[in-house]
């Protein structure tokens, strides 16, 4: 295709350059009337590029068109304006341009090639009715309720309307409430090469922002009861429609595509000022510009931007077992099935977005997302709290929108996904209040497990220790961050092993004769931090705490020994310890004061 482009534009040098008549023009000039035509290559010829190199292609643009109404000016201003009759104009300008983010600028095909189709549907009519949009009359033959709230669902590059995420999620938006769902079918558009189905998606913007227009005056549709849904493509897409409705609702962007998009200026993007309230997910955001292989940005572009498992690889999306295990759950037929299997052999983590989006909708599980400055911090359990105003937490997908703190944007909120079919995890707070009953202070270095007994007498497991060894101070308390894919809040029973290990390159850690190496364990704390994304900050969730079964203050715990600690009101009586997050990052010197402070006990007769 390269090839094919270059040989093209020298040949129109030739004829620029060197040819002024156009009897002269000859064998050429019929070569470039006839690629003018084609779909694809007629399209770069027709590009309105960079002022360098339109002089290049100018005379092989079309002065007019059935469909389209070329400004008629002369020179780099040439093209610049595109008006589809009732839909409105299309203004080109530098913006659209980048020679790195944005090196094409194609005009779009159009209105009749891209065939733009609504499909309605509803409780009553399960299967939708499809109307043309160019025929927007014929609404009235569909389900449409305008005191309904309505979703509109846009596909990305080189799907349509019967891309499985889309049904899926039609169905589970039907099952959930009394919802107008519309998707948006752009096959026509969408499905050539990516730098022109990038130049479509701004009259498929214009399509749907002329149908909620129309809707608005015809039947009594209120934008703000209106949510746009779109992937890939689609977010931007959903961005142009946004731009041109008063008041609209909602966009939810789907992993926005990034390439042609990323860094470019707000008008060209998906931005927060396309709606009321603009929220994206980010699920394969290692850039292709940075030798990455990810389709989606990594630029916050909404009101809130989530990032799952940091917005890049996600769980499940290494192993080659998801595609056939796609192909048998996904979806409610056969065809579905291969459909869904397809996309996560080419874009497992690009089409992850709407996955989360769907599952979100009917889970009991609230995708909790924290605010954070770095999903390091996250996973260090940094940002573990909503807040007094619960803004500090939010809810992935659905009920994002359930945020209590407006008038913010571009926020960024990270959390941990699972691999299918449960995505969602729940998120506690685990704190360990050790003792120091003989003021012997020095650290302790090993391995902690603690597993917690659930009200089904199951068991789960945590390893506090899984990258390494910890340490922990005498007299100190240390809180984790977990994320579990079931609900263990009514846990009131749990299982500490603790197992001892010298540091090698601190040798007054090492343990010989008489030195204690017990853990004095006072109380376990463990509470949700899940509970105000809902939005309900009134709610207090319950927190177990758990010490020794009879209430002692202390519970020494041997090297490689097993205790259980149960939740009592006794608990609630031993002294709370000021409460720090683990660091195991300890410098050199750090570990040697510590062995020095730990060196009391190393002579301390059991």
């Amino acid at each position: 295709m390269m090839g094919t482009v270059v040989v093209v534009l020298v040949a129109a040098v030739v004829l620029v350059t060197g040819q002024e008549q156009e009897s002269s023009l000859g064998f050429f000039g019929n070569v470039m009337s006839g690629l003018r035509d084609l779909p694809i290559i007629g399209n770069v010829l027709r590009a309105a590029v960079h002022p360098i190199y339109r002089p290049l292609v100018s005379q092989f643009q079309p002065r007019t068109n059935s469909s389209q109404l070329y400004s008629s000016g002369e020179g780099e201003d040439e093209f610049n304006e595109l008006c589809f009759e009732d839909l409105g104009c299309l203004f080109t300008h530098e913006d659209f341009f980048h020679p790195i983010h944005r090196p094409l600028n194609l005009p779009p095909y159009t209105r009749e090639e891209i065939h733009v189709v609504f499909t309605v549907y509803s409780k009553e009519d399960s299967l939708g009715t499809s109307l043309e949009a160019t025929n927007l009359t014929k609404v009235h033959n569909t389900t449409f309720n305008h005191k309904r709230k309505t979703k509109i669902l846009i596909h990305g590059f080189l799907d349509n309307s019967g891309v499985t995420w889309m049904l899926d999620m039609v169905r589970a938006l039907l099952q959930y409430e009394d919802f107008n769902v519309v998707t948006v079918d752009w096959s026509g558009g969408s499905q050539s090469l990516y730098s022109q189905a990038t130049a479509n998606t701004r009259v498929v913007g214009l399509e749907v922002a002329h149908f909620i227009n129309w809707l608005k005056d015809n039947v009594g549709l209120d934008p703000s009861d209106v949510h746009i849904i779109g992937h890939s493509l689609g977010s931007h897409t959903a961005g142009y429609a946004g731009e041109r409705v008063s008041g609209l609702g909602r966009i939810t962007g789907l992993d926005p595509a990034e390439p042609f998009f990323q860094y470019m200026p707000a008008s060209v993007r998906l931005d927060p000022s396309d709606a009321l309230f603009v929220d994206v997910i980010h699920t394969d955001a290692d850039s292709i510009f940075y030798l990455g292989t990810g389709y989606g940005l990594r630029q916050p572009v909404g009101h809130l931007d989530f990032y799952p498992n940091d917005g890049r690889g996600q769980p499940g999306c290494d192993s080659l077992s998801r595609v056939p295990l796609s192909a048998l759950t996904d979806g409610l037929s056969i065809d579905e099935g291969l459909d869904a299997a397809q996309k996560e052999l080419i874009a497992c983590n690009h089409n992850r977005a709407p996955k989360l989006f769907t599952d979100s909708i009917l889970s009991t599980c609230p995708y909790t997302a924290f605010r954070c400055q770095s999903y390091q911090q996250y996973l260090d359990g940094k940002c573990t709290s909503c807040g007094d105003d619960g803004s500090g937490c939010a809810q992935l997908g659905l009920h994002a929108d359930q945020w209590p703190a407006g008038n913010q944007s571009l926020v960024t909120f990270y959390l941990s996904t699972a691999g299918p079919p449960n995505y969602c995890l729940y998120h506690y707070r685990l704190v360990l209040e050790f003792a120091d009953p003989d003021a012997v202070k020095g650290v302790l270095r090993g391995k902690v497990k603690v597993s917690f007994i659930t009200d089904d007498g199951s068991i789960q497991d945590f390893d506090l220790s899984a990258n390494g060894p910890v340490s922990f101070t005498r007299g100190k308390a240390y809180s984790f961050f977990l994320y579990h894919h079931e609900d263990l809040s009514s846990a009131s029973e749990a299982l500490v092993q603790w197992t001892y290990e010298a540091d090698m390159f601190n040798p007054l850690s090492y343990c010989v004769l008489f030195c204690d190496t017990s853990l004095p364990l006072a109380r376990l704390s463990f509470v949700s931090v899940d509970h105000q994304a809902t939005g309900d900050v009134s709610i207090i969730p319950r927190e177990a705490v758990m010490c020794h079964q009879q209430g002692q203050d202390v519970v020494k715990i041997e090297s490689e020994a097993t205790v259980k600690v149960v939740s009592s009101p006794a608990c609630y009586n031993i002294t709370s310890k000021e409460v720090t997050s683990l660091d195991n990052n300890s410098s050199p010197a750090e570990l040697l004061n510590a062995g020095i402070a730990s060196i009391t006990s190393m002579f301390r007769i059991r």
